[in-house]
């Protein structure tokens, strides 16, 4: 078997770490023009704010809950051709939506087809990654994540250009043809050379003992088997073996008294498997929701994003109601843009740092995310005010995306990154889907759009709460 490593932490991995950047950018672009189109929605198409606020709900929210589909299907065709098949997606669905005039077809075209072509690319963007980086992976989605940034910075300026030369149905035609851009940026994630090595080797393991597989001191694996029952494959096993100090490592999930495990591998490895009998796949899915905590991060990136979704979709009409142009309502994004860019590649190099918690870090900066909504209210009255808030909540909102990854690698494990990343993203979409019609009916049974982000500020508070409870449920190492 080969013992080279290619393409990790160099190489072509910045290659596609500059690919799942540009999409990050493209799918930020669509998904943050929701708040600038919905105005031009209220004046083509309906002026029922509750109606037209369904619209944007819907996108971010089949955007995110499709995170568990778009691993599956990223799963069978790959990378590259998920992030392809995304691209197409996303352009049909805008193509589709500047031919609707109702709110149901802009719901079933600009909503499900973009957010699901959005969604599946996205999720390319999250995990891929985890393919070509190991001690710079923070850095590497630190990177990933400040394209989100960039698309705020872009996306408010280009879309009034855009609603004022071509009105509503020309500007989403034309974002059709700038979303397509994503199935070149996907054609560039082709597989990693760590995948395309020779063949694993299969090990059988009994159900009548323990099955222990050591490391010597040059590299070479030694294995003790006493069963033929369950089969661990093990990839490149030399890779992960060839430090002189390697660790014992021993199989876990097997009948029997031994308390060593190979989880230990299994975080080290994107590449190592191991096949279960069907019968514990529904206990092995309640351990993976009740482990370390992760149910807890489910809660607080719920909460997360019902207050986040209220405050991106309701913001510019809120800007507008306080007497700021459209203009200046979308420009907002485009301030939020430049903090946010930051935020993010400061927050990667924090998260590389074994010396800072991530959690820590989600916690502080959903906690000052918070912060800056409760105190809108007081920074909306004039346009200078505005864009204060739109700097703060730039630079705290945007760092604990980089910090997903991560989270999921420290109470997951690196081999079930990509299930925990469509969990997690199936949980944001759940609180994006719900997220703006709640504000929306707070607005309309208050009549005072400030309670909105009162509400979309304390949901960032109890965010922070869920997530400071993390270290409190997990396991002892």
């Amino acid at each position: 078997m080969k013992s080279q490593r290619k393409d990790i932490d160099g190489g072509y991995a910045w290659v596609v770490c500059v690919a799942c950047f540009a999409i990050e950018v493209l799918c930020s672009s669509i998904n943050t023009s929701v708040g600038v189109i919905t105005p031009a929605i209220l004046e083509y198409v309906d002026d029922d704010l509750v109606k037209v606020s369904w619209v944007g709900s819907t996108l971010l929210g089949t955007f995110t809950m499709c995170g568990p589909l778009a691993g599956i299907i990223q799963d069978k065709i790959g990378n590259r051709r998920a992030g392809i098949l995304g691209g197409i997606l996303m352009f049909l669905g805008l193509t589709a939506a500047s031919f609707c005039r109702t709110v149901t077809g802009l719901i079933l075209t600009f909503g499900v087809i973009t957010g699901l072509g959005c969604g599946l690319a996205s999720n390319v963007s999250g995990v891929a990654p985890s393919n070509y980086f190991k001690k710079r992976l923070p850095v590497a989605y630190g990177i990933c994540v400040s394209g989100s940034a960039i698309g705020l910075l872009a996306i408010g300026p280009l879309t009034i250009q855009l609603l004022e030369m071509y009105t509503l149905y020309g500007a989403l035609l034309i974002l059709g043809a700038i979303a397509f851009n994503v199935c070149l940026a996907g054609a560039l994630i082709r597989p990693s050379s760590t995948l395309m090595q020779d063949e694993s080797m299969p090990i059988d393991l009994a159900c009548q003992g323990d099955t222990a597989e050591t490391c010597n001191a040059q590299g070479s694996p030694t294995m003790k088997t006493q069963s033929q029952h369950n089969v661990l494959t093990v990839g490149k096993t030399t890779d992960y073996c060839s430090q002189a100090n390697s660790p014992q490592i021993v199989k876990e999930n097997i009948p029997g008294k031994g308390k060593g495990t190979a989880e230990s591998l299994l975080e080290y490895s994107s590449h190592l498997t191991t096949k279960h009998p069907r019968s514990r796949i529904i206990p092995q899915c309640v351990n993976l929701f009740c482990s370390n905590g992760f149910f807890l991060y489910l809660l607080s990136i719920i909460f997360w994003a019902v207050g986040d979704a209220g405050c991106m979709v309701h913001l510019p009409n809120y800007a507008e109601s306080r007497g700021s142009t459209p203009a200046q309502s979308a420009s907002l994004f485009t301030v939020m843009g430049m903090p946010a860019l930051f935020s993010a590649l400061l927050t990667g190099f924090a998260s590389s740092d074994p010396a800072i918690g991530n959690i820590i870090l989600h916690v502080g900066l959903q906690g000052m995310s918070g912060v800056s909504l409760l105190l809108l209210p007081v920074l909306s009255h004039t346009y200078s005010l505005q864009m204060i808030f739109s700097v703060l909540y730039g630079a705290y909102n945007q760092g604990p995306y980089t910090l997903i990854g991560p989270i999921c690698i420290e109470l997951l494990g690196r081999s079930k990154l990509a299930i925990g990343f469509g969990v997690c993203s199936f949980c944001f979409g759940l609180g994006s889907t719900v997220g703006p019609p709640i504000a929306s009916l707070i607005y309309e049974s208050t009549g005072v759009y400030d309670f909105t982000f009162l509400f979309s500020g304390a949901c960032f508070i109890i965010s922070a709460f869920f997530a400071l409870c993390i270290p409190l449920s997990k396991k002892p190492a």
